[in-house]
């Protein structure tokens, strides 16, 4: 016979927070790098990144960039969208509202 225990896990609020500081061009004139300032809300750690466009895009990259500056960073592919949606078009996020 099994016994299945259901535990209740208490999850905390997304501490990070994502600013935009610009980006630098290619000689094409596409995007090259973005340059981000990300703060730990709990720790009050900031870390300056500079990200290509793809790793930007990419949840998965961000996490792997983000635990090398030790920031932990748990975002679903949605919640990750929505973050850059509202650091590279703030316009557009404010009409969601």
């Amino acid at each position: 016979m099994t016994t299945c225990r259901q535990i209740e896990v208490a999850v905390p609020e997304p501490n990070l927070t994502f600013k935009h500081l610009g980006h630098t061009q290619r000689e094409d004139g596409l995007i090259g790098r973005y340059h981000l300032e990300v703060t730990d809300t709990r720790s009050g750690k900031t870390a300056t990144i500079s990200v290509e466009p793809r790793h930007l895009a990419s949840a998965r990259s961000m996490k792997s960039i983000l635990l090398d500056r030790c920031m932990f960073y748990r975002a679903s592919r949605a919640e990750h969208d929505q973050m850059l949606l509202e650091i590279l078009d703030p316009q557009s996020f404010a009409l969601q509202d």
